[in-house]
């Protein structure tokens, strides 16, 4: 019996990092077969990419892309008519206004597939992805794979409607412009558009294909109120994507939108994307090369496995909840669902079980006093104060360490996000280590014992369950279901104490269950938001397995290199030897640069211009040249190539050289009005007000059309202009600083520059006038 107790242990043991291991293949990259032609998708991402960035700013590349897609449509057979009898697409035009921007004219491509069965429900379904690219990025992860997803969609389904299959439900593709700047295409789709049949009234569910990085998993992030019987469809057809109610809930409280959020309050629907390779999101390493094979296959298998159950799926039935659910995907195997009444009865279960625990330890088993046990927690505690004071300070060590070793300019101390594997796996064995050192130094010291360590983890996790479900319901889930399970397992224990229940240690095996549930959430939470919040995702890592430290601190002593000579060893030289692997790992990521979210100011300004991976050529009017860099690939590519230049305190190089730049500026003023003449229509112009006195309005009048804005009794006021015209002051006067970014590299590229090196160029002209 005890060697049956004994291999019962470590196998589990074996258990928890198998399913450690499992854990975080579920939150990383798998490349799925698909219905669809992956080799079709990649030619479409290919034609989209090959005119450089298809930001509404780069009017020329925009339009070929939209030009691109409807020829496709024409290709496979598509009428462009507005017909509800046979598949068809329509062009929408339509011009939209921003205080910021001025004027836009610009082009949706909407795609119709009329049901083909007689018993039609007149109701549609629908796919929506952007078409436009930020004005410095490709796009091909955002949003070229998506639009090429859904291109391949309509040629698949096209070809299986003629071999026979039938949808009682229409399908509908949106390729959307605009995106990257206000989400103008889905408003104006939302707002605007009355083909196929007033489309936007007969579509009962919608689908959203975002991108945020470049690689990775395909994460399900967002839905619509009242979501339960969307998520359980959900459920029905996800076979490899991740997603969580936590998910859901985290980013409705952040300041992000997508065109999900255009249609979110009218439709049930999903919103999804993937989020890894944020380094390369909004930049112009957004390309092909940089595409991630995973979430490409993901999106294809997801779309196809919609467009097969809502085919001829009831969709009004999605409407009859009243609720939305709180659930988890579990490995990929299934999708947990239950609703709000369900988290009253697991916190009332919970409440019971809890209530039962105390009471039985102080009658009942007097070796399971409450004075171990809050010993217990407070080592528990303890270990989670070590575990928050470690990580920050690490996070600023290893960035140190990342200065030195020349991979980071120290500027960007504190504002580094580093997001991979390795990091999130060290991290993990830190927390392991932690949790182990406490518990063998909390038994030493307290004289407490490793079953008082795991009662007071049972309580722990019960006790954030229990706060979690009366003040964040969707996010319950995350301690209710372990804390439950180790708490009836405290229970058995406790009654059946005679049968030494507690030397199976079935609180690894619970461990080892609940890390599908927690691991991927704190892995996605490191790889989408960064490390600035080590210190949480290390206490969580601790907690998440402080039974399986308790458990292992006993055998800590036998991690020694002395160890394997056979001379003894204290617990706190393994101690030692175990923590030297994850600093390794921490180290080698600050040395190699690995796969570093390098953004200045802690963020990326989606539509200031530059980007990341940018070195800028400032020209001002007096012909003074000097150079800028915007992130570490340029500053360290500049270093190579520009040995001779001056570097300052600040993000930003400076000398005189040579270069002959063969711009200048059109653009004149005269009195209080601003001709504004751009050098190509590509390029985008800045005016910062300044001095401003006496002033309270202008006026911008592009293609005759007049806009008026307003100080508001701003110091500085900043617009950007994409279009020839004219600005003029109504009252007062203010000194205009003039920038025009032309987004040209090929007069500022150093004759040695390497093309395989990420290196990126753009040229400003500067000059400064004034109005009265």
């Amino acid at each position: 019996m005890q060697k049956l107790k004994k291999y019962l242990r470590i196998c589990f043991v074996f258990v928890c990092i198998l399913f450690f291991t499992l854990a975080m293949v579920d939150t990383n990259e798998v490349r799925y077969k698909t219905n669809f032609s992956q080799d079709n998708i990649i030619h479409h991402i290919e034609k989209l990419t090959e005119n450089g960035p298809r930001s509404v700013l780069n009017k020329d590349a925009n339009e070929k892309a939209v030009q691109y897609i409807a020829s496709t449509m024409d290709k496979y057979g598509l009428v462009n008519e507005d017909s509800t009898t046979k598949p068809a697409y329509l062009i929408q035009e339509f011009e939209t206004y921003d205080e910021r921007y001025q004027k836009f004219d610009l082009k949706n491509v909407i795609v119709h597939i009329p049901a083909n069965s007689e018993n039609k429900t007149n109701q549609a379904i629908m796919f929506m992805a952007h078409l436009d690219s930020v004005p410095l990025g490709e796009g091909a992860s955002d949003d070229g794979v998506s639009c090429a997803v859904l291109m391949e969609a309509v040629r698949y389904y096209l070809n299986e409607m003629e071999n026979g299959l039938v949808l009682n439900n229409d399908l509908v593709f949106c390729f959307v412009n605009g995106e990257e700047f206000n989400l103008y295409g889905s408003k104006a789709f939302m707002k605007e558009f009355v083909g196929f049949n007033d489309i936007t009234e007969r579509i009962r569910f919608g689908t959203n294909l975002e991108s945020r990085g470049t690689s990775g998993t395909l994460i399900m992030f967002e839905t619509g109120k009242n979501n339960y019987k969307t998520i359980q469809l959900f459920s029905s057809v996800n076979k490899n994507i991740f997603s969580c109610s936590i998910a859901t809930l985290v980013y409705d409280t952040m300041p992000n939108s997508t065109d999900f959020t255009s249609f979110k309050e009218y439709y049930q629907g999903l919103n999804m994307a993937n989020i890894s390779g944020g380094e390369n999101y909004h930049t112009q390493e957004d390309n092909l090369e940089n595409l991630g094979m995973s979430y490409l296959s993901q999106q294809a298998d997801i779309v196809d496995r919609l467009i097969d159950k809502l085919g001829n799926y009831q969709l009004d039935s999605l409407y009859e909840s009243d609720e939305s659910a709180i659930f988890f995907t579990y490995l990929n195997i299934t999708t947990v669902i239950y609703n709000h009444t369900m988290v009253i009865i697991l916190l009332i279960l919970a409440v019971s079980i809890l209530i039962a625990n105390i009471l039985l330890s102080i009658f009942y088993a007097k070796k399971n006093n409450l004075k171990n046990t809050c010993l217990a927690i407070l080592t528990t505690i303890i270990s989670f104060i070590i575990s928050g004071v470690l990580a920050l300070g690490l996070y600023y060590l290893f960035q140190l360490t990342a200065v030195l070793f020349n991979t980071i300019d120290i500027h960007m101390i504190g504002n580094i996000t580093y997001s991979n594997n390795y990091i999130t796996i060290g991290m993990a064995l830190l927390g392991l280590i932690i949790a182990a050192f406490a518990s063998y130094y909390g038994r030493k010291f307290f004289k407490i014992e490793v079953r008082d360590l795991n009662r007071a983890q049972a309580y722990i996790q019960i006790f954030l369950g229990i706060v979690l479900s009366l003040v964040v319901k969707d996010a319950s889930y995350l301690f209710m279901i372990s804390g439950l399970l180790l708490l009836i397992n405290e229970l058995l224990i406790t009654i059946f104490k005679d049968k030494k229940l507690e030397q199976y240690h079935f609180d690894l095996l619970i461990t080892a269950l609940s890390m599908p549930i927690i691991i991927p959430v704190i892995s996605l939470a490191i790889v989408a938001l960064g490390l600035t919040m080590s210190y949480v995702y290390l206490i969580l890592f601790t907690l998440a397995l402080f039974n399986l430290g308790a458990y292992l601190s006993t055998y800590v002593n036998l991690v020694s290199f002395r160890r394997l000579r056979s001379q003894n060893t204290t617990h706190f030289e393994g101690f030692l030897h175990l923590t030297v692997i994850p600093l390794i790992i921490f180290l080698v990521v600050s040395m190699f640069h690995l796969n570093p979210g390098v953004n200045l100011e802690g963020k990326q300004k989606i539509s200031n211009l530059p980007y990341d991976d940018a070195l800028v050529l400032v020209v001002n009017e007096n012909n003074e040249k000097e150079y800028r860099v915007y992130d570490l690939n340029a500053y360290q590519a500049l270093k190579k190539y520009c040995k001779d230049m001056i570097y300052h305190d600040s993000y930003y190089v400076k000398e005189d050289i040579n270069i002959d730049i063969n711009f200048s500026i059109n653009s004149t003023s005269q009195g209080k009005s601003l001709e504004v003449n751009k050098l190509n229509q590509n390029s985008i112009v800045y005016l910062t007000f300044k001095n401003i006195t006496d002033a309270t309005t202008f006026e911008i009048e592009t293609n005759g059309n007049v806009q008026e804005f307003e100080f508001n009794n701003q110091e500085e006021y900043e617009i950007l202009i994409h279009t020839d015209s004219i600005v003029t002051l109504k009252s007062g006067s203010a000194e205009i600083e003039y920038k025009e970014l032309l987004i040209d590299y090929s007069p500022i590229i150093p004759s040695n520059y390497q093309s395989e090196e990420m290196l990126h160029f753009n040229l400003w002209m500067m000059k400064n006038f004034n109005l009265e």
